[in-house]
């Protein structure tokens, strides 16, 4: 089962900066970012910079601490650190539902894809799922490792060659004379925007499920480290390019929807090579992000509630099968999810933020505070939560992304404090 999510440990630098990328430049940095660029100009580059800067900070934090002590998922440190099976069961059902969130996200961008192709949408959706269930379900961490490595490559060239073509078209004069100048301010928008498009995405580099699956995957200490900190600067041309082509898309067509916006400009304004390989590079994007999902989730709900929770004596074989139905049963959720939500950006920054606010405190506590206890973590995770589900439930509530950490983090302090004779200090 360890060799299953890990690949035996045995990724290089390469192909570890590569499934780095692949996990983040899915769908929310290529689709959302150019819906993004149409929408808000060279200020739609934000959400990707805090998915850059997760990286930094998962590189500079947390990175070291995982590698040495073999964690593969949040739960493994928070079973280690609180000695609590409930604690890490729910840190598990939270990461659970935000990476269904996440893999949702990708979905809608590749049913958006083929709807822009005059194909059925939730069918192309099916497809696309099915062949990432294939493929991760054979071949673990090992497949999706091989796989976002090609898939990365595709993402990069073909979206160099749709900037090269529009530069070729005259596209930056285009720009320049048909949208307003606010399109080139670089914060165009409220302070509050601004935090709720960067932070979510920057603070869930620290609690990143697939982050810790990956590093555990890592060859030695070096790559654990150095592999996120490359595809943080190699992202950076990833999360640019696509806005640019949306402010080029909304410059050539000011009344499509900006959702679509990418789409409209690949399949109306490229030769039919570059939209080909934009059309995969899509698609890519889509895999290579929904395969570190998956197996993350798989290993939520195998590893850490099934089998270390609940069955500690269940043998390879039957882990196994459960590990299949569990990859089948996410999927299908995942694409239920995809098919009832409107935005790609907004579903992830929600995503983001539930992460956030039940895990964050409870994680960097255990970490840092050698005070913390199982009863002020699980406290912490409860208020976090409570937080996100009334601002969603229509409370206002302004910076949620921050606000909702200060009663975990209240909770979390005063609770450990309370309950100082049962905790369990850090090693």
């Amino acid at each position: 089962m360890t060799d299953f999510l890990t690949a035996g440990k045995s990724g290089g630098m390469f192909v570890m900066v590569c499934t780095y990328i692949g996990a983040h430049v899915g769908n929310g940095i290529v689709v959302g970012g150019a819906q993004y660029g149409a929408e808000y100009g060279i200020g739609g580059v934000w959400f990707g910079l805090g998915a850059c800067l997760s990286y930094v900070l998962f590189a500079l934090v947390m990175s070291r601490l995982l590698y040495t002590r073999g964690y593969i998922t949040i739960p493994d440190l928070i079973r280690d650190r609180y000695k609590s099976k409930f604690a890490s069961v729910l840190m598990a059902v939270l990461n659970i539902c935000a990476t269904l969130g996440i893999m949702a996200a990708q979905i809608m961008a590749g049913c958006a894809l083929f709807e822009a192709l005059g194909l059925n949408p939730t069918l192309g959706g099916v497809l696309m799922a099915v062949v990432v269930f294939i493929y991760c379900s054979i071949s673990g961490m090992w497949g999706v490792m091989m796989t976002d490595s090609v898939q990365t490559m595709v993402i990069f060239f073909s979206t160099i060659f749709c900037i090269v073509t529009i530069a070729m078209h005259g596209g930056f004069d285009t720009i320049s004379a048909a949208l307003p100048e606010s399109s080139f301010d670089f914060v165009p928008f409220t302070g509050e925007r601004l935090v709720m498009m960067m932070v979510p995405g920057a603070l869930n580099g620290l609690i990143s499920g697939a982050a810790y699956q990956r590093t555990a995957s890592c060859r030695d200490k070096k790559v654990a480290f150095w592999a996120p900190m490359i595809a943080a600067v190699a992202l950076i041309p990833f999360v640019v390019m696509p806005a640019i082509i949306g402010m080029y898309g909304k410059a050539l067509f000011p009344d499509a929807p900006t959702a679509s916006i990418l789409f409209k400009v690949v399949l109306s304004d490229m030769n039919p090579i570059v939209a080909g390989l934009m059309i995969a590079a899509v698609l890519s994007a889509v895999m290579s992000t929904m395969d570190i999902g998956l197996l993350n989730v798989t290993a939520n709900a195998v590893n850490d509630i099934y089998y270390k929770t609940l069955n500690p004596n269940a043998d390879e074989k039957k882990l196994g099968r459960l590990s299949m139905i569990v990859t089948i049963t996410s999927g299908v959720i995942a694409l239920v999810l995809a098919i009832s939500s409107s935005s790609i950006l907004s579903l992830l920054s929600s995503t983001y933020s539930l992460m956030n606010a039940g895990a964050l405190v409870m994680v960097l506590g255990g970490i840092f505070w050698k005070k913390g206890t199982k009863e002020g973590a699980i406290a912490s995770a409860l208020c976090g939560m409570a937080m996100i589900i009334l601002n969603k439930c229509g409370v206002e509530i302004p910076y949620i992304a921050f606000t909702s950490l200060v009663p975990a983090l209240i909770a979390y302090i005063v609770v450990s404090l309370m309950t100082q004779s049962k905790g369990i200090k850090a090693e």
